[in-house]
């Protein structure tokens, strides 16, 4: 029998869905076991906001510019999400309507979009709830992912550090993203993510440029990141743009993941 899955490395986002139901579970921390969570337990905004208060922002003018950046976003993620515009069809699988698109943006950055759907409507808040939770992960094959929230500036809008490995034996690699949840009305939800001009004090020289969402570059601030990645032992990555746009339909969750990270991309595998 065929197994058809998508494995997406993001928080939110870069959050990992598998369409075959398999449970979630948090990844553990050094040092302590395992924490399994249901797959119908996640933590709402505010309990999230609550966990993170220590992390939370107090300059008024980083929070502003936040929420500005991240209105953008959606709106490049609204565009991306509905345009048909070089999009070419990639595969898919229609007895599960899941069905991934790819283009080039400008001719120099990869864009990969997958839509999908749950069949019950009435799993909408979950999925909804289990995207936005940074504690919820989809144990895939062989990928490792961390995440934790960074900073916050509101119950739906924070700054997130993930890290990831395909293999056992691979290198770590991480970023850091802004990322917000937003309600568009009571049946449709957008959680969109991208990386800024952020100082994390990873050694490299290398430029890292937004080249989707290019006012993301004028977004400064510093994070107080880990040894490990002050010495450049993890490979940086950045999300030019990432997330999902969530809608209840009378008969099923239409969900549809956009997706454009240096160094990451999309697999398929039936």
């Amino acid at each position: 029998m065929n197994k058809f899955y998508i494995q997406i490395a993001l928080f939110l986002l870069s959050v990992s869905v598998y369409l075959n139901n398999k449970a979630l579970a948090t990844e553990p921390a050094p040092g302590k076991a395992t924490e399994i969570k249901s797959k119908d337990c996640y933590a709402t905004s505010e309990e999230i906001f609550e966990k993170s208060k220590h992390l939370l922002c107090t300059n008024p003018e980083e929070i502003k510019n936040a929420k500005k950046l991240m209105n953008e976003a959606i709106s490049h993620l609204k565009y991306h999400a509905t345009s048909k515009d070089g999009y070419k069809f990639v595969g898919g699988n229609s007895r599960r309507s899941t069905f991934l698109y790819k283009k080039k943006h400008k001719d120099n950055t990869n864009v990969e979009k997958v839509t999908y759907t749950k069949n019950d409507p009435n799993k909408y808040n979950k999925v909804v709830g289990k995207l936005w939770d940074p504690d919820i992960i989809c144990l895939l094959d062989n990928r490792s992912v961390k995440r934790k929230v960074a900073r916050v500036y509101n119950p739906n809008l924070v700054i997130i550090q993930q890290r990831f490995k395909k293999w056992p034996w691979g290198r770590w690699k991480y970023f850091y993203a802004l990322a917000t949840k937003v309600e568009i009305s009571e049946n449709k939800t957008i959680i969109a993510m991208t990386s800024a001009n952020i100082n994390d004090h990873h050694p490299s020289d290398k430029e890292y440029k937004n080249t989707i969402i290019e006012n993301a570059n004028l977004f400064k601030t510093d994070i107080d990141s880990e040894e490990d990645i002050i010495k450049g032992t993890l490979k940086k990555v950045f999300v030019n743009i990432a997330g999902y746009i969530i809608e209840k339909k009378d008969k099923h969750v239409g969900i549809t993941y956009v997706h454009s990270v240096s160094d990451i991309q999309i697999l398929i595998t039936q």
